[in-house]
Formats: structure tokens, sequence, C-alpha cells
């Protein structure tokens, strides 16, 4: 039996393998270059991300995953079937795959058909979906219980997972359209605004990573190429981490409003053992400097960010897929497609 576990991001999508020992044995940026008006598959992946910004008339970078949802099935299933091909899921391995897939928490019945409908058409048939947040907590190492409720926030690409969850079921939860990509759209808006240069998304998400920092104490800065709002000539300036510090905490104050609306829904006696436990804070947001600081002086409670965010959610999936016992767990929580 192959055993798989699938965290497919409207950023980047992971696989991985529970069956062989390899762990996560792929992390691509889940983007599609296109070219013709029969859209004619030209890269996935890591090629494609390449491309954006450089494509020729008549190609087309496509993110057929946007904020969670699906936007583009069949680029989609083409994009899965070649990421499941690069990890040696091949065609002919199809019927002896069980796959572990992760949903956004909350996730709607539409939604859940339409990734249900994906599995299907890159021919996964032993399917287990399950919400972001389970995966987030095992994936950080926490352990499930019936009587521990654990807080988990998972900033992603293009979603946000707020839960606060136990073995018994999520207590309150659910998911919002926020996270890095948001930040990268406002920092190229205040390039172009503030220092009358016209930058990329690659260049944005790059600066984002480099220098972004909510410390006062940072003094990081990096050379920004694009070209000039007024000429539109090639031109570069040098951007400080202050200077895009508000691009960043703008969207960590917004989901912050909505984690207080999920700590409002608990009963008494959840709400202190949160407080007393903290947050669980995963995604690739988490790894931005300063943010499990700032998250932590707003709720007010201790903030536990694990070595490698980024990953939380699929390792997750990966020890449900690894654990049998585990999976029989969680299968009798969700419906097994």
């Amino acid at each position: 039996m192959i055993k798989i576990a699938i965290d497919l991001g409207s950023s980047t999508t992971k696989i991985y393998r529970a069956d062989s020992g390899n762990g996560i044995a792929l992390a691509e940026p889940s983007c599609v270059a296109v070219s013709g008006v029969e859209r004619t598959v030209k890269a996935v992946g890591k090629d494609a991300k390449k491309l954006v910004g450089k494509t020729a008339e008549f190609t087309q970078i496509v993110f057929p995953i946007h904020e969670g949802e699906i936007v583009d099935g069949k680029l989609a299933a083409a994009m899965l079937k070649e990421f499941l091909n690069r990890v040696g899921v091949h065609p002919h391995l199809l019927k002896r795959v069980q796959t572990v897939f992760s949903v956004p928490c909350g996730a709607s019945q539409t939604l859940l058909d339409d990734y249900a409908l994906l599995a299907e058409e890159c021919g996964l048939r032993k399917v287990l979906f399950v919400d972001a947040p389970y995966l987030a907590a095992l994936g950080s190492d926490l352990v499930l219980s019936e009587s521990n409720p654990i807080f988990t926030m998972d900033i992603g690409g293009g979603v946000t997972n707020v839960a606060v969850l136990s073995l018994g079921g999520i207590i309150a939860g659910l998911s919002m359209n926020l996270g890095g990509h948001n930040m990268d759209a406002n920092i190229i808006e205040k390039m172009a605004r503030q220092n009358g240069l016209n930058i990329g998304d690659l260049t944005a998400e790059r600066i984002k990573n480099e220098i972004g920092s909510l410390s006062d104490k940072v003094r990081a800065s990096t050379v920004a190429q694009g070209s000039s709002v007024q000429t539109f000539y090639p031109a570069s300036i040098a951007v400080q981490s202050g200077e895009i510090a508000d691009c960043i905490r703008v969207y960590i104050d917004k989901i912050l409003e909505y984690a207080g609306m999920v700590l409002n829904q608990l009963p008494a006696e959840v709400a202190a053992a949160v407080h007393k436990n903290g947050l669980c804070l995963s995604g690739g947001v988490a790894k931005i400097d300063g943010v499990a600081e700032y998250v932590s002086r707003s709720l007010e409670m201790d903030v536990h960010v694990t070595e490698e965010p980024q990953f939380a959610v699929v390792l997750g999936g990966g020890m449900i897929a690894r654990d049998q016992r585990l999976y029989n767990v969680f299968s009798k929580k969700y419906a097994n497609v």
C-alpha cells in the first residue's frame, strides 16, 4: 500500500510519502504554464513559476488553487497528476494509494465535492479529507486528547485556518481568504505609490521573505528591481524592512480579529485552558521575523512555532497516513471517499 498526504495550497503544494520513509517528497509552487487557445500545459510547479512575469504573448501562468478553492479543475488535475508522478506515484500504482488530503477548516459541501472530484480525476480512490487545523496541530508535535483543547493558527499563502480543537472535534474554528499573497500585493502597491517603482509578484515575495519583519529592532534592507512608474525604464531602489512592516501588519491584524471571534465562541473552561496552553502558530507567514512575538502580545498568550512551520500541515497528514491507529480515528470523523 502506498500512503501519501497532500497539502494542496494556493501558494505551494506539498506531498508526503509515508510508505517509503521519504517524508516530504515534494514542495513546489501551485502553478501551471499554458500556451495557446487550447491551453496546452508547458510547465508545472517550480518550472512554471520561473516564468511568472516573463512569458511570451501566448503563454499564461495559471494558479488553479486560489484562496483554498479550486478555480480551474482541469489544470489543478494536470498539476497534481504531474506532482504525483514526480514522487513516484505513477498511474499504474494509483489503485494501491491511500491518501490523506488537507482541506480548509469548515469547508462547505460544495468545496469538499470539488476536492473529491479532483482526487477522482487524478485516480485517487481511497481518500480521507481532514480539516487543516488538525493536521497543523499534529505536524507541530502536539498531542491530541479529549480533555486538552488546542488553539491553532495556520497562515498560508492564500488561506488562514484558525481553530480551537480537541480529539473530540473542532470546538470553534474558521478559514479566511487572507495570507501571504495579500501581503505581497500590498508591497507591490506601496512600492508603486511611495517609491515610484513597479515590481512583480516574485520580487514582492522575495522582499517579504528576505526583510519582512514586525520587530522594531530589525534594520534589514534589500534591493528591489523593476521599472519606473513614470518612465517605464528599468530601475532599482533600496528597501528597508520598516518600509514594508505595515504591509504585513495590516493583514496580521485582520487575522487576529477573526481569531478573536473564534475565542469569543469558547465556553469559559475551554477559554481558560487555551489561555494557559497558548497558541500553536504555523504556516509560511509564521517564519517572518517578529510575527510570533506580535501575535503573542496581541492575544496576550504564549505562542509556539515549530522549526519548519510551513510544513506543519503536510507533516500532520503524513502522521495520519503512517499511523493506522490514528488513520482509523480520523476515518470515523470524516467521510472516506
